[in-house]
């Protein structure tokens, strides 16, 4: 199934991902991300086969901690996901226990959502929508802000791609259980979708890097942590 989606990934000439995937964990960032904007074919396909290469090698969960806020924040997630692992706080290990790819596959340094990269993310959602290994995941989190959207406007992106819907349950407040956006410090949002046999979970959230308010880790990871659980996973 990951050797399709691999193999598929190189015919279209895009990001495979980085992690273990035989995990339970799928994490969708905007973009890779690199400080000058990457066009030269031939340096994308260098990049490019990188990838594929440490997918194929499955050498991953062994990189050693530095400062990259959206690695640390993944690890911070996973670690309170998986509160009776002892994880070593000098390696990204977050890797083992989750698959992370992109929605776009552009190689810059700041994400724009412009007309080409609308264009870009419908394309790879239907890609993502027909992938076998895509879908084997009961838990997405589509850490990747407003490059993706649930509104008319674009179609009900994450419904449609993941077979979801967002959960419109009110909790004891009399708020949409869904909705986690006005209990954090300000642009620190999450909203939860689950499938109608409640199997698969998918959260939408920002980007996860230069965080102010890290109880929105904690949060999704209770979330995360609940329903594997209730999976009996």
């Amino acid at each position: 199934m990951f050797d399709e989606f691999l193999n598929e990934c190189k015919s279209r000439n895009e990001w495979c991902g980085l992690g273990n995937p035989d995990s339970h964990i799928l994490i969708i960032g905007k973009e890779p991300y690199k400080e000058n904007l990457i066009e030269d074919p031939e340096e994308v396909r260098k990049l490019l086969q990188e990838d594929y290469d440490i997918c194929e090698s499955q050498n991953f969960g062994k990189g050693v901690r530095k400062k990259n806020p959206t690695w640390n924040n993944y690890q911070k997630m996973i670690e309170q996901i998986f509160p009776q692992i002892e994880f070593n706080p000098n390696v990204y290990s977050f890797e083992d226990y989750a698959f992370t790819t992109e929605l776009n596959t552009v190689f810059r340094p700041q994400a724009e959502l412009d007309d080409k990269t609308v264009k870009n993310i419908d394309e790879r959602l239907l890609f993502f929508k027909e992938s076998e290994f895509i879908n084997r995941f009961p838990v997405i989190l589509l850490a990747c802000g407003n490059f993706i959207s649930n509104d008319e406007e674009r179609g009900y992106l994450i419904n449609r791609t993941f077979g979801v819907e967002f959960d419109v349950e009110l909790d004891s407040k009399g708020k949409p259980r869904g909705e986690h956006k006005n209990e954090y410090k300000s642009g620190h949002w999450f909203y939860t979708h689950h499938s109608k046999d409640g199997k698969r979970l998918v959260i939408h959230t920002r980007q996860l890097s230069n965080l102010f308010d890290y109880g929105i880790l904690k949060d999704m990871a209770s979330v995360i942590r609940e329903h594997l659980t209730n999976l009996g996973i």
